[in-house]
């Protein structure tokens, strides 16, 4: 567990006013403030002269490593996870989704076909199959399908070990003679099981918050291929939120893969920094000099919801998204990210009025309260409150039009 600068102040000096207390021979004024940079990073525990060694012993805890990186390819890695819980900070790099081949199998060129043509987009981003699993041979064909669609293949004579064990007291046996052996690029294989969960828990919390070298590797799950779709969906999920790092399945599915990369894309953003798009005016379907204008803020999640609307109009629109820190319409509101002043402000920038001769702008039906404020900022354009729901825009476009 990382030490803050206020727990390792209290090993120091000033905290026991003992002797040397704010000494400067660290270079920093004061013994808390070289415990704050301390706990940053941006000094070093030789600096200060008087450390005890119970703090440093804590200290060099507090480095070691919590889950070590694998690189499965230059745009692909497993593990590198320091929290529990994504809310804390963030997880790192997303659950691989891996399909196991079998270089025997007669319908293998229909497999690898349908993993070629897997593709979903949601908000912005494209689902792709992220890699092939195989415990056989690496064929000549198998190797030139992964060299052309740039689909890496896991696989134990890649530069890493995947190591298995029928429980986790096994698997750290192992581990722990491969670290002696100088291996540090293992990837752990649990087989699945009823009790999944709790043993990924345990493995994830020695790594996490104990850094128990034998288990701060990623870990792969291989999904049991005698589940039907629904109890694969079922099993991916779980693991996907607790705490598998690579997950290999049977069956080549779009539902099921679509479904469960949304899962992914949900857990693995950052909760500090909001899904967001572009600032700026988008045009939809060539819309003409009299095309209706709408309004909305650039959460990525509003946009591509709005977006999807205009698009399947058999009429050209424009869209101007503001600025509002990733924030969705009543949130940017509240925070005042989505003011009158702002979109008055986002309009002149974008160039708005040389784009269109309307003059009417359609603002979200969830922000009818601010419609005499942006009346009175741009007395030059007449403010229509449209929808509240996306889904209400065609209807109320042919209504209005």
């Amino acid at each position: 567990m990382e030490l803050t600068g206020l727990q390792i102040f209290k090993y120091l000096p000033a905290a026991k006013k003992a002797k040397n207390t704010n000494c400067k021979n660290c270079g920093c004024p004061t013994c808390m403030a070289y415990a704050l940079k301390l706990a940053k990073k941006q000094v070093s525990i030789e600096s200060c002269p008087f450390i005890p060694e119970e703090l440093k012993e804590k200290l060099t805890q507090a480095s070691r490593i919590q889950q070590h990186e694998i690189k499965i390819s230059d745009n692909l890695i497993a593990g590198g996870e320091n929290v529990m819980f994504r809310h804390d900070k963030t997880f790192v790099n997303k659950t691989i989704i891996a399909i196991e081949v079998d270089t025997k199998d007669k319908k293998l060129r229909q497999k690898l076909e349908k993993i070629k043509n897997y593709s979903a987009e949601r908000i912005g981003q494209t689902f792709k199959i992220d890699a092939l699993y195989t415990d056989g041979e690496i064929t000549e064909e198998l190797q030139k399908f992964s060299t052309e669609t740039q689909i890496p293949i896991i696989h134990n004579k890649q530069n890493y070990e995947i190591i298995s064990g029928q429980n986790i007291q096994e698997l750290e046996e192992q581990t722990t003679a491969k670290i002696k052996g100088g291996c540090n690029n293992i990837i752990l294989q649990v087989e699945y099981s009823k009790n999944i969960i709790e043993q990924l828990t345990y493995i994830r919390r020695a790594a996490i918050i104990q850094r128990h070298a034998p288990l701060t590797y990623p870990v792969l799950v291989k999904i049991p291929n005698e589940f039907d779709i629904m109890q694969t969906c079922a099993a991916a999920s779980r693991l996907i939120c607790k705490y598998a790092n690579i997950i290999v399945l049977d069956k080549v599915d779009n539902a099921l893969l679509s479904t469960i990369m949304t899962l992914r894309q949900n857990i693995y953003t950052n909760p500090q920094k909001p899904l967001q798009v572009e600032a700026k005016i988008y045009e939809f379907n060539d819309p003409d000099k009299n095309a209706p204008i709408l309004l909305t803020t650039n959460f990525a999640l509003t946009y591509f919801a709005v977006a999807s609307e205009l698009e399947a109009l058999p009429f050209g629109s424009y869209l101007v998204v503001t600025p509002s820190d990733g924030m969705s319409v009543l949130t940017a509101w509240s925070a005042d990210k989505f003011t009158a002043e702002l979109v008055a402000k986002a309009i002149n920038e974008f160039g708005l009025a040389q784009k269109t001769n309307s003059r009417k702008i359609i603002i979200p039906g969830l922000l009818n309260h601010m419609k005499d404020e942006l009346q009175e900022v741009l007395p030059d354009w007449d403010i229509v409150v449209g929808t509240i729901e996306a889904c209400q825009i065609p209807d109320f476009l042919k209504q209005k039009l």
